[in-house]
């Protein structure tokens, strides 16, 4: 086991802060993403929609809980410029 100085602990534990502080707006970021795409994706009509994304939209159904997929939101970021409901 390495023994780290008072001084080298401080500096480790200020930049697992720092990582901490970026990696959590990450998340939200993506949430926020995760959100909007999911709010998009039931507006989209089934016909209009790309083929690869129809049978997630058919399992999951309009009406389906943003949290459901594994009980997190793992995307975010908003709506892009010029996207419905802006």
């Amino acid at each position: 086991m390495v023994q780290l100085s008072p001084d080298e602990l401080a500096a480790e534990f200020q930049e697992a802060v720092v990582e901490l502080y970026f990696a959590r707006k990450r998340i939200a970021n993506l949430e926020a993403e995760n959100t909007a795409l999911r709010a998009r994706l039931t507006t989209v009509p089934p016909q209009e929609m790309p083929a690869e994304l129809a049978p997630a939209a058919a399992e999951h159904g309009p009406a389906a809980d943003p949290a459901e997929a594994g009980g997190e939101q793992w995307f975010s970021g908003g709506q892009a410029p010029g996207e419905p409901g802006q």
